[in-house]
C-alpha cells in the first residue's frame, strides 16, 4: 500500500468523527445543545450507554486469551509501560489538576472505534481476531489507570488513600461492566434477545453522543489557551506511543498482522471516552475535549505515515 492509500482510508476512519464532533460545535453555536445537554449526555455515556457497549463487546468478542498469551502480556506490559513514563515525565510538565487529564489523553487510545476498524480494513477476519484480542485485555488496563489518575491529580496537594482510590476504581461504571462482561464468559451467560437488542441499542447511542458532547464542550480560545499541554499530549499520544509500543514489539518477533495491529491500536487518537470520564469526574473537560479534537484530526496523517513506514521496512 502506498502512501496515499494509507492516508485515504485513514482519512475515511477518522473523518466522520471529527465532522461529529463539528456538528456538536455548531449545534452549540446555535443554541440547539448547551452545557446542561452536555453534562446530561456525558453522564449518559459514562453510566449506562459506554457499560453497555463495553459488556457486549466482551461478549461477542468470546477470544481465547490463552491462545494469543504472548500478544495478551506484551500489550498489557507497553499500556502500563506508557502511563509510567508519561505519569512521570508529567509531574514536571504539567500542574496538578490538569496532570490525570493530560496523562490520559497521552497514553489511553481509542481502541474500540478508529484502532479496530484499521485492525478490520487492513487485515480483515485476522485482523478483528487480533483486535479483538488487544481490545479485551487493554480496555481494562486503561481505564484503571485512567480512574486512579484522574482521581490522584483532582483531589488536589491532599494525600489520597490508597484505600479509597481503589474503592472509586471499584465503584467505577466501566470497570464494573469489564468484570460482569469476563464473569459472564466464564459462566457461559447468554442474554435473553430482548435484553440483547435493547443493550445493542443503548451501545450504538454512545459514540455519536459522545462526540456530539465533545463538539459541544469544545472551546476556540482554550484550544489557543491550551495548546502547549494539549500539544504535549498529542505528541507523545501519535507519536510517542506507537513508537515505544511497535519497535520493542518487532524486537520480539511479532510480525504481520499482530504487529499491525499493535500499531494500529496504539497509534489511534486519544480515546473519546476519555472527554466523559473527565467531565464525570469533575475535571478540565474541555482540556480532554481539546486533545481528543487534536489527536483524531492529526492522526490520519501520523498513522498513514507510520503504515507507510512499517510496509517500507517489510514489518507488516
Amino acid at each position: 500500500m502506498g502512501y496515499w492509500d494509507a492516508l485515504a482510508y485513514c482519512l475515511a476512519v477518522t473523518s466522520p468523527v471529527f465532522v461529529i464532533v463539528l456538528l456538536g460545535f455548531v449545534l452549540k453555536r446555535r443554541g440547539i445543545i448547551d452545557d446542561a445537554f452536555v453534562a446530561s449526555a456525558s453522564a449518559l455515556v459514562f453510566k449506562v450507554c459506554l457499560p453497555t457497549l463495553i459488556f457486549l463487546s466482551i461478549l461477542q468478542n468470546q477470544v481465547s486469551l490463552w491462545s494469543q498469551l504472548p500478544l495478551v502480556l506484551y500489550c498489557v506490559t507497553a499500556a502500563i509501560g506508557s502511563f509510567i513514563l508519561f505519569w512521570w515525565v508529567a509531574h514536571f510538565r504539567v500542574p496538578l489538576v490538569d496532570r490525570g487529564v493530560v496523562v490520559q489523553g497521552a497514553f489511553r487510545s481509542n481502541l474500540g472505534i478508529i484502532g479496530f476498524a484499521l485492525c478490520a480494513k487492513e487485515f480483515g477476519q485476522d485482523g478483528l481476531a487480533i483486535g479483538a484480542v488487544i481490545l479485551a485485555v487493554v480496555t481494562p488496563v486503561y481505564n484503571i489507570l485512567s480512574v486512579y489518575a484522574l482521581n490522584s491529580s483532582l483531589k488536589g496537594q491532599q494525600a489520597v488513600p490508597m484505600g479509597k482510590t481503589l474503592t472509586d476504581i471499584l465503584k467505577n461504571p466501566l470497570i464494573i461492566a469489564i468484570a460482569l462482561g469476563f464473569v459472564a464468559i466464564q459462566l457461559d451467560f447468554k442474554l435473553p434477545k430482548v435484553l440483547y437488542d435493547t443493550g445493542t441499542y443503548l451501545a450504538n447511542m454512545t459514540l455519536p453522543l459522545a462526540l456530539i458532547a465533545i463538539g459541544g464542550s469544545l472551546s476556540l480560545s482554550a484550544l489557543k489557551g491550551s495548546s502547549v499541554v494539549a500539544s504535549w499530549a498529542v505528541f507523545a499520544k501519535l507519536i510517542i506511543v506507537p513508537l515505544l509500543a511497535v519497535i520493542p514489539a518487532w524486537f520480539m518477533g511479532f510480525r504481520g498482522v499482530e504487529l499491525g495491529c499493535i500499531l494500529f491500536m496504539f497509534a489511534s487518537p486519544t480515546a473519546a471516552a476519555s472527554f466523559v470520564m473527565v467531565h464525570a469526574l469533575g475535571g478540565n473537560h474541555t482540556l480532554a475535549s481539546n486533545i481528543i479534537v487534536l489527536s483524531t484530526l492529526f492522526s490520519a496523517l501520523s498513522i498513514s505515515i507510520l503504515l507507510y513506514m512499517a510496509k517500507l521496512l517489510a514489518w507488516v
